[in-house]
């Protein structure tokens, strides 16, 4: 059968070119991939990554990439399971709203391993990276928030895609293996939001990142896969979601790029969240109303956010981070919700626990993710109100590259001194003239 979405993609991702891209479309590359790195090397200080760490220093392989803030290398599978899952283990990295993809997380650490294996300059690393992140995206916009209605966890879903495309790219696939490099990473995509506030959310982009490495590598060899995974009724989208058509996913292929539109987080909470957290500060900055003074919370927001992120009674950190009444209660208590807030000891805090339980998160279909309103009644009959329309982060309100590395600082500097962090954030900002990606990666190791 004829696979023409499949094919097109392909097409786009053998054919990318640095030096054709368009200026803001390689800044946004680099600005995501220092993101994603400041967030994995600050997840490398997490128990997750331990627990990683111990059942790939047991399984062993060859020493062919770095898994970034633990010094140690590994093979290029196991180093991108581990900094996949590292670099989401806060869940402080960058999202793709309208595909509900965290777009770097899957990719990123598939354009590094490779890269520091075949010891490929940085363009190629921004090249990657550029491929597999349009393709997941693209694919998202179609089926992203379908998945989700269904309870699948989109990226653990889609990033298989842009995993596999990034690593085809690298190891300089045909065509037709990239074909069937996309089935084979596609058939083995699976993750429920049933394992958000758990260890498992974080695991699922490493282990996307490993299986796109592994489908283009078996590809390379012969393997067989389903080709018609994107484009026949029987393959992941008519399967998972009963959607056929793939084709509005190729619209301005190569001329209008999904990076542009991402997402910057400036809290370490689910993204579906922070428009919730933008009105709590807000409100604290013009009124600070004192928690036992406020009578009632009530929160408006997209639909998504009270199906998947409004845990009504979080017991650890990583649950927080999705229940929308903690964060708006955080937001009114401290006007903070970095990562410090949800992994300090005693997260999360029982302060705030009396307020959650008077936080009513309602889910509003004239919404989009970035917007919320909030509304605060007092006991002495005040009503405060903040309307969000864009939250911080987002294309409506966008972070500078100041603020990022900022945030780089910040994580990096629980596993790396200062000096390695500047050499680090002086690289990525040079990353296009880079000739070898293994001088990044060794920047990486405390």
């Amino acid at each position: 059968m004829p696979t023409p979405v499949a094919d097109a993609l392909v097409d786009f991702v053998l054919g990318l070119e640095l030096e054709t891209l368009p200026e803001a479309v390689t800044d946004a590359a680099g600005l995501c991939l220092t993101d994603w790195l400041g967030t994995a090397l600050r997840g490398s200080a997490e128990p997750l990554a331990a627990a990683l760490g111990t059942v790939i220093a047991e399984a062993g392989g060859a020493t062919q990439a770095t898994i970034v803030g633990r010094g140690r290398r590994t093979s290029a599978l196991l180093a991108a399971l581990a900094n996949g899952a590292q670099g989401h283990a806060l869940d402080f990295d960058d999202t793709h709203l309208a595909s509900i993809v965290h777009g770097s997380a899957p990719v990123a650490p598939v354009a590094l391993a490779l890269a520091e294996w075949q010891r490929r300059p940085g363009r190629a690393v921004l090249e990657a990276f550029v491929a597999g992140f349009e393709v997941e995206t693209r694919i998202g916009r179609v089926i992203g928030p379908a998945l989700a209605h269904r309870g699948w966890h989109v990226t653990a879903m889609l990033g298989h895609f842009g995993a596999a495309a990034a690593a085809g790219r690298l190891l300089g696939l045909t065509a037709g293996e990239l074909g069937r490099a996309l089935g084979i990473a596609g058939t083995q995509a699976a993750g429920l939001e049933q394992s958000l506030g758990t260890m498992c959310k974080p695991l699922h982009p490493g282990k996307a990142a490993m299986n796109g490495i592994l489908a283009a590598r078996l590809a390379r060899e012969g393997f067989t896969g389903p080709t018609g995974i994107l484009d026949e009724e029987t393959g992941l989208p008519g399967t998972f979601v009963g959607i056929t058509d793939l084709a509005p996913a190729l619209a301005d292929l190569g001329k209008r790029f999904e990076i542009l539109e991402n997402s910057t987080k400036l809290y370490a909470a689910s993204h579906l969240l922070h428009a919730t957290i933008d009105a709590g500060r807000a409100i604290r900055e013009r009124s600070a109303p004192a928690l036992d003074a406020i009578a009632a919370v009530e929160c408006h927001v997209h639909p998504l956010a009270v199906k998947v992120a409004a845990i009504p009674a979080p017991r650890t950190g990583l649950e927080a981070k999705f229940s929308a009444a903690y964060c708006a209660a955080l937001a009114l208590d401290r006007g903070l919700a970095g990562e410090a807030q949800f992994s300090e000891p005693g997260a999360p805090d029982p302060r705030l626990l009396g307020l959650v339980a008077r936080v009513r998160p309602v889910a509003d279909a004239s919404l989009a993710i970035p917007e919320a309103r909030m509304r605060v009644r007092l006991h002495d009959g005040r009503v405060l109100d903040e309307v969000v329309r864009a939250a911080r982060g987002t294309p409506g309100r966008p972070v500078s590259r100041e603020e990022v590395e900022e945030k780089f600082r910040r994580l990096a500097a629980v596993v790396l001194p200062p000096a390695r962090i500047a050499s680090l954030l002086e690289s990525l900002r040079a990353l296009a003239a880079l000739p070898d990606a293994a001088a990044l990666a060794a920047l990486t190791c405390p």
